[in-house]
Order: structure tokens, then sequence, then C-alpha cells
């Protein structure tokens, strides 16, 4: 049972809020796969890194950095996403260094990504954004072993 606190000096009730909007956690769970899945993609962003990304499946990937900061950065990683919109997809994932949060607008081909990091016991984080292409170039990934 909850229970109703109000405080007049703010002027709201703290009850529970039951928002109108669908269980987007529940959203993955559709029986249609996601429109990535299956597929390779090139990420180029505009501070220079470019990564070539299989997609696996719905919720796992792997990646190779070719350009940029993060070239020769190699990573396997089972991710979940959620679907925002048709095509557009909110997607999250560790790392070995960092945490990740990714939209991927495969109606706009563009990608939005932060992630976050420590660095000497301080908390930093970064954002960059760029383009996705469709390639057919793969890079045959072995979960197994990173060394592909």
């Amino acid at each position: 049972m909850y229970h109703s606190f109000y405080y007049p000096y703010m002027n709201y009730s703290l009850l529970p809020q039951y928002s109108s909007q669908p269980h987007l956690q529940n959203v993955q769970h559709r029986h249609q796969s996601p429109v990535y899945a299956g597929k390779t993609y090139r990420y180029d962003y505009t501070d220079g890194n470019v990564f070539i990304i299989d997609f696996l499946d719905s919720n796992l990937r792997c990646e190779k950095g070719i350009a940029g900061q993060h070239k020769g950065h190699k990573g396997y990683y089972e991710f979940k996403y959620v679907e925002i919109a048709p095509c557009v997809y909110f997607m999250y994932w560790l790392e070995e260094v960092y945490t990740v949060s990714q939209i991927a607008d495969f109606n706009k081909m563009a990608v939005y990504t932060h992630y976050t990091f420590d660095k000497m016991g301080v908390r930093k984080s970064f954002f960059h954004s760029g383009t996705i292409t469709q390639t057919d170039t793969t890079l045959h990934c072995n979960p197994n072993s990173l060394f592909y």
C-alpha cells in the first residue's frame, strides 16, 4: 500500500506516478528482429573514430576500430536495446573500460554515443556522433576469441 505524502510548500504529492507510456523495457521482446540484426555497419564518428560493427543478432555485436583513437580496438559485447521509435534503438552495454549508451537511428543513418570511464580515480564522460553506413565487409567474429 502506498501512503500519500503531500508537501504543501512544493505543491505536489509523492504518490507513485503511473506513466501512460508503454513499458519500454518490454519492447525489446517483440517477435520482430531489429533492422540491424545479422548485418554489418561502418560507424564514422565526427571525431575521426571509425568502427566496423557486426551485429551477430539482436543482442550481440563485435566491433573493430579501423581509424582514429580507437584504431586496433577489438570487442565482442552483449548489449541490451530498446526500440524508442521505428528503426531507432537505444543500446547500452559494459566494456572493459567504458560504460556505453548509444542511440542508433537507422532511418537517418546516424549514431549518437555517450560513454563514461575512470581516469586516475575521476569519472569522465565523452559524447560523439556520426554516420552509419551498411557494408558488406564482415569481421567474421569468433565469440571465443577476439583475434578474428
